[in-house]
Order: C-alpha cells, then sequence, then structure tokens
C-alpha cells in the first residue's frame, strides 16, 4: 500500500479544511504521512515496541526516507489551544476546550460555534473572543518586557545599554520568539474561522508593530 501510495501521489498540496481551523495548506508527501500515522497509531501500544520500530523502517525504506530524517518525525497536523474551566451558562459544566480540535460544535447565525456536550448549549463566541483577546495581550506583553539572559553564565542582564555579558557571553530572550509566533498564528486561525473579528485586528495590529513574529504559511 505505501509503494501505491508514494507512486500514484509522490507530493501533494493539502489544503485546510472548514472542520478544525488550525489546519493550514501544507506540501506533504501522502505516503510519509501514510507511514508516520500508521507508526504513531501502533506506537501506542507498548507491547508492540520492537515491531513498529521495525515496520516503519521498512516502510521507509520502500518510499527511500531515512529513518533518522526530520521529515519522517510525527509532528501534529494541526495546530492546538485549550481554553482552560469554560463554564457552560445553561447546566455549568466547566470543562477545558481545545478551540482548534474540539468536535463539539454547531453553527450559530451562519458561524461555527462551540457546544456543551451535556445539554448541547452553544457557547457565547464573543465572550471566548474577549478572552483570547486577553491572552494575546497577555503574551505579547510578557514577550515585549521580558529579561534578558546570558547565554554562558545564565545571568539577567542588569545593565541596559551593556552589548555583551562581563563574563564575554551573549544575550538572548528567555522567551522563544517561534512559540509567541505560533500562538498569534494559531489565534489568527481561530479568528478567521469564528468570525471573531475584534480577535483578528488585535493579532493584525501586534503583527504590524512586530513583523518578526509572523510565520509565513509552508508551501
Amino acid at each position: 500500500i505505501t509503494q501505491r501510495i508514494h507512486k500514484k501521489l509522490p507530493s501533494q498540496t493539502i489544503e485546510s479544511t472548514s472542520q478544525f481551523p488550525g489546519v493550514l495548506p501544507v506540501t506533504m508527501k501522502p505516503a510519509l504521512e501514510f507511514v508516520k500515522a500508521v507508526s504513531k497509531v501502533l506506537s501506542l501500544d507498548p507491547s508492540t515496541a520492537d515491531e513498529v520500530v521495525k515496520l516503519r523502517r521498512n516502510m521507509l525504506r520502500l518510499i527511500g526516507e531515512g529513518e533518522f530524517s526530520a521529515a519522517a518525525v510525527w509532528t501534529d497536523p494541526c495546530f492546538s489551544f485549550v481554553l482552560p474551566e469554560v463554564i457552560c451558562r445553561a447546566c455549568n459544566h466547566c470543562r477545558d476546550i481545545d478551540l482548534c480540535k474540539d468536535t463539539n460544535k454547531v453553527t450559530v447565525n451562519g458561524s461555527p460555534a462551540w457546544q456543551c456536550p451535556l445539554c448541547n448549549t452553544s457557547y457565547d463566541n464573543q465572550e471566548i473572543e474577549h478572552l483570547l483577546i486577553d491572552v494575546v495581550n497577555r503574551k505579547t506583553m510578557a514577550y515585549m518586557l521580558q529579561d534578558l539572559q546570558c547565554n554562558k553564565c545564565l545571568q539577567i542582564k542588569m545593565e541596559n545599554l551593556a552589548e555583551f555579558c562581563s563574563c564575554a557571553g551573549q544575550f538572548h530572550t528567555l522567551m522563544n520568539k517561534q512559540d509567541i509566533a505560533l500562538h498569534l498564528r494559531t489565534f489568527h486561525s481561530i479568528a478567521q474561522h469564528f468570525n471573531m473579528a475584534a480577535l483578528e485586528q488585535t493579532i493584525d495590529w501586534v503583527l504590524r508593530q512586530a513583523p518578526s513574529l509572523r510565520i509565513e504559511q509552508s508551501h
């Protein structure tokens, strides 16, 4: 099966779907993704670990992919952001919602909305939007105001004008730029999918002020 997939579809661009907002268009090798998915599922059973390693190695060899190549490593195809302790106003059920992957959704006034799994009442999208805007503001503020740390002695930078640490080490940020950029892209995808105009405008403003936080889509 793996070889047939590889021969028929050596490479294909997978478009984003309307069901999950965290899925973005990406060019991939369907056969390779099939191998990674099968290996990931089978690896959930610890008792078959050795057999799964051998099966994965053989399948990768069939499509000419190295066992230890970066492309052969499983990565989640969908972004994820979990909003904690969301309370249903109808039944008071409290749960954490993965805003990108949650399947309990319904269409309200032409826009998708999350739904309580117990009483099927839709959550207030505007309330969730306000919570996400607050998260965006707090994350970007923390990134902009963070301390710098020496990569050699790990001391926090004390003097504003010093280019190097007293130990001759270079300073770097404590928060990873890629992490905050990934959060912003995830929120932007959620905003577009659930028609959250205020959230989308907030993220667009942040990206205009800090263009380095923009991540281009993979093709």
